[in-house]
């Protein structure tokens, strides 16, 4: 007796629905994605007890006669394909022809079809292995689909089904994945005889994810499109200080399709990198529509993967479309004022995992005291050198990474012909620009005394003008915020999370150019280092040499440092190292180069930026405010944290109840 069998049809179906039908969610997306096929243009779906007693699709589209009715019920049938050529170019939602017959062996299924040129419709019933014969019916032109009693005959797959609300809300999802990408089409959903969804139809995608998601969300996000190389793409994005805690707000269509993508998912990580923070994911909603015989649908029995003839074109232009789009938008988040009652409203309630020194990879540095320093007594003389030394950081590191460009005169009126006669003093007035200075120079006044020079606590710089519009008074608060005055309201600014940026931006740009500007030492710093992080600067010597590092090995767990990059101050080049090598000796995998070079830039700059805390002169605020609007994303630090907050007139005014 042969040991190998042919296995008998039942159960064959049974096992293609193992694959296809999950649970009542995979019944309906299979029986809608055969109405959209069918040209349908009004689907209703009526759902009782989650899917377990009743799901039934009823659509208007152009339906079946009695030869094709007795037809869709067999296993491999299908009106889609009629070649090995077609499932090259596949141009429809379903093909494969399990769909009904998988349905019918684990259910009771009963179809109901008419064709819109004939009067009389027909009607066909399956009950696991028993086909009953085909009969006439009364129906309206088009297809309804009944499938009661779900899994009635597998009893363990039956036991796995969850509550009903839980499937409807699986139904929902699915119905959520098929209508945001075919909205001219009008959807019903019903449960238990209560209308759960009544979509009707629109020309625009936001609408529909109005319908879903809600108005508010709809009308913030992003329009991007773009066409290029056989590739159209369409999507509605948030902008990076609307992210979410998972993908779940990811949806991607390819051809009227649900999938998920590795490449575009990829490219979206990438486009919104340094947007946001780590663990933080935007919303999307991106539709992508290519030549069918670029992509390869058939390599899922869901039908939810694909394979890409040139994946590096997807992500190269899923990519470019994303960033370039938000390069052209102002991406400053507005600061929230509807904070829930017994929270301040006036600043956002936001912990950051390390907010002493505005970012996650200062892991050793102890958070910021409850009290500015500068505000428990008087200050000794570190503390005096320490601020010296903060006062010329910045300056100094633009004339480093910009040599040949002359630093900008700062707080300084041009010199006066030789016979213009000496201006007349005028009593000095907080807030307002010099009569005999011009607008482009601010001038520098004190909160409590016009003659004073400005305290540590509060600088504040007049009248800085800048590409994008005019800043108005520019004070530092507690030594970590710059508060703005604009045309409508206010800009606070983290002076960490600034400047972070601004050299992020600026070394990115300079290590195009060769290896970063380094200094030698007279005498070599040594390190010690765990037995691993020996190989790792081997292997990323290349890297390091960029930043401007010279290394060597000096015994089995030590390493030399002969020259490191200048825009490390004295005392950071150790802290940067070790945190560098820890930070390599946990990766997972191997990173591209141009992530790890990103990855080093924006420590660097993480260990070089003016810290929470530190106290900024005129000149300095002034400098910061400058460069912010040369250097893109300026609205985020490189980490991902907004750099910036805007505060309108209007939500003052509801503030202090004037509106």
């Amino acid at each position: 007796m042969p040991r190998i069998a042919v296995l008998p049809d039942l159960l064959v179906n049974k096992i293609a629905a193992g694959e296809v039908i999950e649970r009542p969610a995979s019944v309906v997306k299979e029986l809608v994605e055969n109405s959209l096929d069918a040209g349908a243009t009004r689907i209703e779906i009526a759902i009782e007890e989650g899917g377990r007693k009743l799901i039934r699709v009823t659509d208007d589209g152009c339906g079946m006669g009695p030869e094709d009715l007795a037809l869709c019920i067999q296993p491999h049938a299908t009106s889609k394909l009629r070649s090995e050529d077609d499932l090259f170019g596949i141009r429809t939602m379903g093909f494969r022809g399990e769909a009904l017959p998988s349905i019918g062996s684990v259910s009771q299924l009963r179809i109901v079809s008419r064709p819109q040129d004939q009067d009389a419709a027909h009607q066909i019933t399956v009950v696991g292995d028993r086909v009953e014969p085909l009969t006439a019916a009364a129906a309206p032109p088009g297809t309804t689909i009944e499938v009661r009693e779900l899994f009635f005959n597998v009893p363990a797959r039956q036991k796995f089904l969850r509550s009903a609300s839980t499937e409807i809300g699986h139904i929902t999802e699915q119905l959520a994945r098929i209508a945001l990408v075919q909205p001219g089409v009008e959807f019903r959903l019903t449960h238990n005889g209560r209308l759960v969804h009544h979509l009707r139809p629109t020309t625009a995608m936001r609408a529909r994810i109005a319908d879903f998601y809600g108005a508010e969300l709809a009308s913030s996000l992003l329009e991007v499109s773009r066409e290029e190389r056989g590739l159209k793409l369409y999507a509605l994005v948030s902008s990076p200080a609307d992210s979410r805690s998972s993908a779940k707000w990811q949806y991607l269509f390819l051809n009227g399709r649900f999938i998920r993508d590795r490449f575009v998912a990829a490219a979206i990580r990438e486009a919104y990198r340094g947007l946001m923070e780590a663990h933080r994911y935007p919303v999307i909603f991106m539709s992508l529509e290519v030549d069918p015989a670029t992509v390869d649908v058939n390599v899922h029995p869901t039908k939810i993967e694909v394979r890409w003839q040139d994946s590096n074109l997807l992500y190269s232009q899923v990519l470019s479309a994303l960033r370039e789009r938000f390069l052209n938008t102002d991406l400053t988040p507005a600061l929230q004022t509807d904070a829930p009652a017994g929270r301040s409203t006036l600043l956002p309630q936001v912990e950051f995992e390390n907010d002493a020194a505005g970012s996650r990879f200062d892991s050793n540095v102890p958070a910021r005291p409850a009290r500015p320093p500068y505000m428990d007594g008087p200050n000794d003389e570190a503390a005096e050198a320490r601020r010296r030394e903060i006062r010329a950081s910045i300056a100094e590191y633009f004339k480093r990474v910009q040599p040949g460009i002359p630093p900008k005169p700062v707080y300084a009126p041009p010199e006066p012909p030789a016979d213009t006669p000496a201006p007349a003093p005028a009593a000095p007035v907080f807030g307002a620009a010099d009569a005999a200075t011009p607008a482009s120079f601010p001038r520098v006044v004190s909160a409590s005394d016009a003659t004073a020079p400005p305290s540590d606590g509060e600088r504040l710089a007049g009248g800085l003008t800048a590409p994008g519009g005019t800043l108005g008074n520019v004070i530092q608060v507690h030594r970590t915020y710059l508060v703005a005055e604009t045309e409508d309201g206010l800009l606070i600014i983290d002076q960490h999370a600034l400047h972070e940026r601004i050299l992020f931006e600026q070394l990115a740009e300079r290590i195009t150019q060769g290896p970063l500007e380094s200094q030698r030492m007279l005498i070599p710093d040594l390190i010690d280092v765990a037995a691993d992080h020996i190989a790792i600067i081997e292997e990323y010597a290349d890297a390091l040499n960029r930043l401007g590092f010279e290394l060597t090995p000096y015994g089995s767990a030590t390493i030399a440092v002969h020259a490191a990059p200048t825009i490390l101050r004295e005392g950071r080049v150790r802290e940067f190292l070790t945190d560098l090598l820890d930070r390599l000796s946990v990766r997972h995998a191997p990173a591209s180069t141009e992530m790890l070079m990103n990855d080093l830039l924006s420590m660097m700059a993480c260990k070089a930026a003016v810290k929470a805390g530190d106290p900024l002169t005129p000149e300095e605020i002034q400098a910061l405010m400058e460069q912010r609007h040369t250097v893109d994303r300026s609205s985020n630090c490189p980490h991902g944290r907004p750099t910036s907050l805007r505060l309108t007139l209007r939500d003052l005014e509801r503030q202090f109840k004037r509106a």
